[in-house]
């Protein structure tokens, strides 16, 4: 049995990425891992923000609600992905963190917002969790852990066990995070959208600075240092990909000086 699982697995994690059918022949008998639809994805994607949802609400602020979908929507344009329907919010939780759900549904934490002082800043952080969204980061995870729970050829999960089966499936991956190189890979890409978008493309760099002098005893940010590489860690990542195009877009932008408007700490 453990030979089995273990082969599964490995057959997972070998096709998982395919955007086509895939199919391996296992004793005359063929074994297909269905193809990533956007229906997929956007079902995927409401499951997740559901599960957020959940445990906080959203912040009764529609004027800031508004201008994060806004400035989000704005960078979105920006991807190769801009006809998703893309969605943001904040969340009343005194934790700081964001989330990015398939299908282009993200959430950012009241507390996370607190923490910044610029639009540029703001920028920058739905413009990483938008990178994950068009990099399908937690999509993947989600097929990945779902082939494993459910089968090979699982399209659509019914019935209430199943359901709740999948939901603590995905309250677990959210719990555990990404990996270090998805987490990486939405800093660099982040930074390009922002820049694309007219931000200052280095306001990651000084939200780093901000995470890094939080320590991982303060109740606030636990949660995202555990999930997340280390703010030295990524700020040296990031450091390491600049180039003349992101130099450039390193000024403050003339939005910068909105977010404390319309936000008043």
């Amino acid at each position: 049995m453990k030979v089995f699982y273990f082969f599964i697995v490995g057959l997972v994690l070998s096709f998982s990425n395919f955007a086509q059918d895939a199919a391996i022949n296992i004793g005359g008998t063929n074994l297909s891992i269905k193809p990533e639809t956007l229906a997929e994805e956007l079902s995927a994607g409401k499951l997740v923000t559901s599960q957020l949802m959940g445990t906080a609400k959203l912040l009764p602020n529609p004027r800031l609600q508004n201008y994060v979908n806004l400035v989000g929507r704005h960078i979105a344009n920006q991807t190769e992905r801009k006809d998703l329907p893309w969605s943001f919010g904040v969340i009343d939780s005194t934790a700081v963190n964001a989330f990015a759900a398939p299908g282009g549904y993200i959430l950012l934490t009241s507390a996370l917002i607190q923490l910044l002082d610029t639009e540029d800043e703001l920028a920058s952080v739905l413009a990483h969790e938008i990178a994950h969204v068009i990099r399908k980061h937690h999509y993947r995870v989600i097929r990945k852990q779902q082939m494993l729970e459910f089968g090979m050829n699982a399209v659509e999960i019914e019935g209430a066990d199943n359901v709740k089966k999948l939901s603590g499936m995905v309250a677990q991956i959210l719990a555990r995070g990404l990996d270090k190189s998805a987490e990486y890979e939405a800093d660099r890409d982040g930074m390009v959208y922002a820049a694309r978008a007219g931000y200052d493309a280095s306001s990651m760099l000084r939200i780093m600075e901000k995470l890094s002098e939080a320590t991982a005893k303060d109740e606030a940010t636990q949660l995202l240092i555990s999930t997340h590489p280390s703010p030295a860690a990524r700020q040296s990542a990031l450091s390491a990909v600049v180039n003349a195009d992101i130099e450039k877009a390193g000024v403050k932008s003339s939005a910068s000086a909105r977010f404390s408007l319309i936000f008043e700490k």
